[in-house]
């Protein structure tokens, strides 16, 4: 899965230069940044992105400290030390320099997002446990994949802000990002992952720099989630014979998909933290439910999670310990739990399940019927409007639940989204000719939907000769909020009456068969005003 948040100016380079850059350990002060890389026994962090020749920067070069000092800690340029000392040392006054040191205009909260590959739990155990040669691959895949899946969002998700009245485009592709690997979680048990770091700072199509608009791209993170779990599960199952089966971690959840024969118990002895976060959510949803009485809603079980998650967080260790001691380490810990005949056979005991598993295996992807079962996913989950990022992302979960790590034909779960949207959707919203909403921000409804949510139509174009509709009349309500009533039923000159058991409403003329007419406004409606029990409404 792939994890992204918001990193703040000033405090990122303070806590990635302390902590992330050497494993997630607690970097001494004064000690510099190779020599506790080198005591943590973690790769050194090394730049990505198709941005970084704009930055006379080299992909797979090193971090430096300084450069990640000026980049993340102050937005400006990665060697922003050597352009201010050469404009200086040319006769530029210091307010010339430091301006030729800026990417753009000045960064005001945000330097950077943090993305987080991580793969799913099986391969954790694999990569762990399983021979020199498994976790070599499985470390080349992890890197490959997270840089198709960074690709990806480098072309789709970069929009920026232009003129004065912030107007949304899309960003020319590429990014400069800095990509640490680490071998660990906070209890010290296996988790391979990286943390893929990057810049705000984006080339507009003029090729003048400008900041990352982190809305639209943080709202599509669940997508590139999904493609780099299909990808990875994809790839790790052609390398090494495998297949994939669904797993429920979780009661009342959707399933996540895990490598076939991998046992369930040294799975969950990986997740240590999982278990301590579902421990704790269950608590939470018990407190909220007998507080509130209320049903439990995906947004408020997404914030649940993550105070769970943040609340059962252990401190980070002060040091960490190169890769072969850890690997020493789990081995007995998986022995013991079950026993040494299954450690050493891991990846045979996982062969011999797919095996079984492929043979049932349809191959062929029918795009009309997956069309048809994404819709009806997401509009169940997503309470009958939804937008393409949901409608992408289930897609490239069926893909990797119905072909159990077969790979997939290119650009199949684009196509599934397409035919979902022509065949079985409709816009949720009325297009606009003034302003065309890209594909990415349209809403989107189910067509067999029988109770569509109201839509309010735009304006007519500016010049154009067709007369706006007549705004419907407001239809009186008793479960209108008590300040608003008065503007309902008649005008704004109309008093606002205070009444404990009784409510002001405008006299209705009832008919025999119990229909009410259309309420009177305006001075009558003022001075006519009689109380109504509400037992009588």
């Amino acid at each position: 899965m792939v994890t992204c948040k918001q990193v703040s100016k000033g405090s990122a380079y303070k806590y990635y230069g302390r902590q992330v850059v050497v494993g997630d350990g607690r970097r001494p002060r004064g000690k510099g940044l190779e020599e506790a890389r080198e005591e943590a026994g973690v790769p050194p962090g090394v730049w990505v992105g198709w941005a970084l020749p704009a930055v006379g920067l080299v992909a797979g070069a090193r971090v430096i400290e300084g450069q990640m000092r000026n980049l993340f800690g102050e937005g400006l340029h990665p060697d922003a030390d050597r352009i201010v000392a050469g404009r200086l040392a040319a006769g530029d006054s210091p307010e010339v320099a430091a301006r030729a040191a800026r990417l753009g205009y000045r960064v005001q909260k945000w330097s950077g997002a943090d993305l987080v590959f991580r793969p799913p739990g099986s391969v954790q155990v694999l990569w762990a446990l399983g021979s020199p040669p498994v976790r070599r691959l499985i470390e080349d895949l992890q890197t490959r994949v997270t840089g198709e899946v960074l690709a990806t969002a480098e072309t789709e998700l970069l929009w920026v802000r232009v003129g004065a009245d912030s107007t949304v485009q899309r960003a020319r592709a590429g990014v400069i990002a800095a990509r640490f690997r680490h071998y660990e979680n906070r209890d010290g048990q296996p988790l391979l992952h990286d943390h893929v770091v990057l810049s705000v700072k984006v080339r507009r199509q003029d090729d003048r720099w400008g900041t990352l608009h982190t809305c639209p791209f943080l709202e599509y993170a669940v997508a590139p989630s999904e493609l780099y779990n299909q990808r990875l599960l994809e790839e790790i199952c052609r390398a090494l014979d495998l297949a994939t089966v669904p797993r429920s971690p979780t009661a009342g959840q959707r399933p996540v998909m895990e490598l076939a024969g991998i046992p369930e118990q040294l799975i969950d002895w990986a997740a240590t933290r999982n278990t301590a976060t579902m421990q704790r959510l269950a608590e939470l949803v018990d407190q909220y439910q007998e507080r509130t009485r209320r049903p439990l809603t995906t947004k408020i079980r997404q914030r649940m999670m993550a105070r769970a998650s943040h609340e059962t967080r252990p401190p980070k260790k002060k040091t960490s310990q190169p890769l072969p001691a850890l690997r020493e380490r789990w081995r007995d810990g998986a022995i013991a739990l079950v026993g040494e005949e299954v450690v050493d056979n891991l990846l045979r005991l996982a062969r011999l399940t797919a095996a079984a598993i492929r043979t049932t295996v349809r191959t062929v992807v029918d795009v009309a019927a997956a069309a048809l079962e994404i819709t009806a996913i997401v509009s169940v989950h997503h309470g009958g409007r939804f937008r393409h990022r949901h409608l992408l992302a289930e897609a490239r979960r069926y893909l990797t639940r119905t072909l159990h790590g077969h790979p997939a034909p290119p650009h199949t779960d684009t196509a599934i989204t397409a035919a979902a949207i022509r065949d079985h959707c409709i816009p949720g919203d009325p297009p606009n000719p003034d302003k065309p909403t890209p594909l990415a921000h349209r809403t989107f409804t189910p067509a067999w939907a029988p109770n569509r949510p109201a839509v309010r139509p735009h304006p007519p174009p500016s010049g154009s000769t067709t007369a706006p509709a007549p705004k419907p009349h407001a239809v009186p309500s008793l479960l209108a909020p008590k300040r608003n009533r008065g503007r309902l039923y008649g005008s704004k000159s109309t008093p606002r009456r205070r009444h404990h058991s009784n409510r002001c409403l405008p006299p209705r003329a009832r008919h025999p068969a119990g229909e009410v007419s259309e309420p009177l406004r305006g001075p009558q409606a003022a001075t006519n005003a009689t109380s109504v029990r509400s037992d009588e409404l």
